[in-house]
């Protein structure tokens, strides 16, 4: 572990182009079916920006997953099982699954990166302040320390609902410019609850040049503080999960 490693994370993060794969995949949404573990990206995702601290941009990490699963035996037999249940046309017409295949990854891709940008910010500040914590990121865990949870504006995406022995640490993702748009907006009635909102969101979050929303320091440090009292911890992330719904 390297003290520097959050640095090349998140010089890593700010250079991948957000806006160009949006646009490109956002209507490519026709593997989206419960996938076989055979097939499942986490560990690779893992295994390379974890473990080997091998940074690959996504279309590196996707083309050597996808090779990766067709060399394999065992995966490429479920790959194909898969495709023969869920689809019934010529699914390498156009690399129509593919296509597919990549947008899901992808999504999940981001998603995880998300959640190691708070490994990397816990580990930096351990190490920064001498403290002895051992921070496993891996597929295998099935009960894991933390889980990073998204909250968003829509009211369906909003649950009260924890698993057990799992903290979710909440990450925001929010449309920016549209909450500065309401907040200064005459038809807006509840202004207030939109400048609490951003005001949390600026407490907690930075927003790197491409767009990619990462943890603050002094939120990480949060969680490291209460970590040996689950309670503790507990309230302190309903809080932060308060300020950032605006209740």
């Amino acid at each position: 572990m390297d003290i520097n490693d959050l640095k090349g994370f998140r010089d890593f993060l700010g250079k991948i182009p957000l806006s160009r794969y949006r646009d490109e995949l956002k209507d490519i949404k026709w593997v989206e079916q419960d996938l076989p573990k055979e097939i499942l990206p986490l560990h690779s995702i893992y295994r390379y920006y974890w473990d080997e601290r091998n940074f690959l941009d996504f279309e590196e990490w996707f083309e050597q997953f996808w090779k990766e699963i067709n060399e394999n035996q065992e995966s490429r037999k479920k790959l194909k099982e898969f495709k023969k249940y869920y689809f019934n046309r010529d699914l390498e017409e156009n690399d129509w699954f593919k296509k597919g295949f990549k947008a899901r990854m992808y999504r999940t891709w981001i998603s995880i990166l998300t959640q190691l940008d708070f490994c990397y910010m816990l580990e930096y500040i351990c190490k920064k302040k001498g403290k002895n914590l051992k921070l496993e990121c891996n597929a295998e865990l099935d009960t894991i320390n933390f889980q990073v949870a998204k909250i968003t504006q829509r009211k369906e995406a909003r649950s009260g609902k924890r698993k057990m022995k799992i903290i979710q640490v909440p990450y925001a993702v929010f449309n920016i410019e549209e909450l500065k748009r309401k907040l200064v907006s005459p038809r807006t009635k509840n202004k207030i609850k939109y400048k609490k909102i951003l005001n949390a969101f600026y407490k907690y979050f930075d927003i790197l040049e491409n767009g990619f929303v990462v943890f603050k320091e002094r939120y990480v440090q949060i969680i490291i503080d209460k970590l040996e009292n689950h309670e503790e911890l507990q309230r302190e992330i309903d809080k932060i999960l308060k300020e950032l719904t605006g209740t």
